[in-house]
């Protein structure tokens, strides 16, 4: 299967997980799409000055990869600074946020799995 993120449904997200701002999602594959553990793969574009709030999942794990921009990446009380081309792996139960502190956008995958048994 075959599709192109341009063409995907595009939703906005205010407040991401109690974040600031507007972020643009674009849900290219949705758990529908995809066999096995992978739930979904999404494009993600965020404005200068915005977050995707603290937040933590149950037994997923999400890979974030950064395609463009720069920010700061929270995982676990910890920060550390991310640019393109870093891909972050956030670990099932664990705590993790992204904040856009620059004056450029952020585009970036994120592409989850389970390990729920289906």
């Amino acid at each position: 299967m075959i599709k192109n993120y341009i063409t995907c449904e595009k939703v906005t997200d205010k407040n991401s997980h109690g974040g600031v701002g507007t972020i643009e999602i674009q849900k290219v594959f949705r758990r529908e799409d995809l066999n096995g553990v992978w739930d979904f793969a999404l494009r993600v574009v965020m404005p200068p000055k915005t977050s995707m709030g603290l937040h933590r999942h149950t037994d997923e794990e999400e890979m974030y990869i950064i395609l463009k921009g720069q920010g700061v990446m929270t995982i676990d009380g910890k920060q550390q600074s991310i640019g393109e081309g870093d891909m972050i792996l956030n670990r099932p139960f664990g705590e993790h946020g992204l904040l856009n502190n620059s004056d450029n956008e952020i585009v970036l995958l994120i592409i989850q799995a389970s390990n729920k048994v289906l």
